[in-house]
């Protein structure tokens, strides 16, 4: 290409190139700010999105804290409930046994009170016919019987005679007032006795009626949990919190138990065959062990133990000599013993009303540790009973004795 051929074609090729760059440029500037607006709205939808997202975080973490908070607090609630109901069930207690002595006592000084009016009945019996005879003699009497006396010695004789009846009279003046002042105290003591009869009965009464009152709220949460699927739920989370407890004491047992069994000069306790426990408790079996389902919900709960329903209160029994490695309160299985066996075997009684037996004592075959109650998740009398070999539960129907 020549030289005029290049100088003409330049401004053609300049344009054309020029064009070329500026086309684009044109276009990028007219785009620019469309495509800022684009992509700022997408950032702000994106922060928005994770706003939501993190509140949705918070809210689920939130949530499942008040569901742990709810749990426990259910749980705590129905201890508090359990421990003002013993409270008050021991204060009943001791107004009963005040109110008995006092019905004692008042029967007692019914019985003084009838002997003295007797007495002193008898007494003014005596001193009116004494008087009756002191009238019809006159005022002369005795001197008349004096001066019929015919000898000195006579006199003499007749003088004594009048001077002892004289002193029994005032002996039984005397005797007559005292029992007047014995009579009317017996009936001011009378009187008393029934004024604080009728107080430890209106307190026998009020008692009674609080109990009645933390019953009937206890029996409200229970029913709740039977009801609310949600809040039983949390409270099985509870429970197993509770049960945990056990485990790990049960394992740190354990782990001494297999320890010692190790030594060479360890004494080997003699283990449990199957039928060959004693009974907790008399009573009927309402739980069973294993796996069981809620007679509302459409959940299954694996039970390690079982449940004895008793009428009333009544003694727990060691299914075997051991040690007490526990016993106190545990959130939602009221009060609780747990006995070492030294064999690897351990035992669990829960929901008692009365613990007899403290921590650390040994306790022989058939020894009454406590009485049965309605402590923990449970509002009748029962006896919620676990046996385990080692750390594993086992079905405990398999080795109590067999009832007849």
């Amino acid at each position: 290409m020549d030289k005029g051929t290049h100088v003409k074609s330049s401004p053609y090729l300049l344009a054309v190139f020029l064009l070329g760059i500026h086309l684009p440029s044109t276009s990028w500037t007219w785009a620019k700010p469309q495509t800022q607006a684009a992509i700022t709205q997408e950032l702000e939808q994106e922060r928005l999105r994770l706003k939501q997202l993190n509140d949705e975080i918070n809210k689920t973490k939130q949530k499942a804290k008040q569901a742990g908070k709810q749990s426990e607090s259910v749980l705590k609630k129905i201890e508090k409930l359990d421990k003002s109901l013993l409270q008050k069930q021991k204060e009943y207690r001791r107004i009963s046994k005040e109110l008995k002595g006092k019905d004692r006592e008042l029967g007692k000084l019914h019985k003084q009170l009838a002997n003295v009016q007797t007495e002193v009945s008898q007494h003014r019996h005596s001193i009116s016919n004494r008087l009756r005879v002191l009238y019809m003699e006159g005022r002369g009497g005795y001197l008349k019987t004096l001066f019929e006396a015919n000898t000195l010695t006579n006199f003499e004789r007749r003088l004594a005679y009048l001077s002892t009846i004289s002193k029994q009279e005032y002996q039984l003046l005397n005797t007559y007032r005292q029992q007047l002042t014995d009579l009317e105290d017996l009936k001011a003591r009378q009187s008393q006795a029934r004024e604080e009869l009728l107080t430890y009965q209106r307190s026998t009464q009020q008692a009674i009626n609080e109990m009645k009152g933390v019953k009937k709220d206890k029996h409200v949460v229970l029913t709740s949990l039977s009801k609310e699927q949600e809040l039983y739920e949390r409270t099985v989370e509870g429970l197993k919190r509770s049960a945990k407890q056990v485990d790990a004491l049960l394992k740190e047992l354990d782990q001494r138990f297999k320890l010692s069994q190790a030594q060479p000069q360890s004494k080997k306790g003699k283990a449990h065959t199957h039928g060959s426990l004693l009974w907790p408790t008399q009573g009927n079996i309402v739980s069973f062990f294993g796996r069981q389902k809620h007679p509302t919900f459409d959940t299954y709960v694996n039970k390690k133990g079982i449940e004895i329903r008793t009428p009333k209160p009544s003694p727990i029994r060691t299914v075997s000599h051991g040690n007490v490695v526990y016993a106190d309160w545990l959130k939602g299985y009221g009060l609780v013993v747990i006995v070492d066996h030294t064999n690897g075997f351990f035992s669990l009684y829960a929901h008692a009303s009365t613990l007899l037996v403290k921590e650390g004592q040994a306790v022989a075959k058939g020894d009454v540790i406590g009485k049965t109650g309605e402590t923990g998740l449970t509002d009748k009398n029962t006896l919620y009973f676990e046996l385990r070999k080692g750390t594993t539960p086992v079905d405990p129907l398999r080795w109590l004795v067999k009832r007849p």
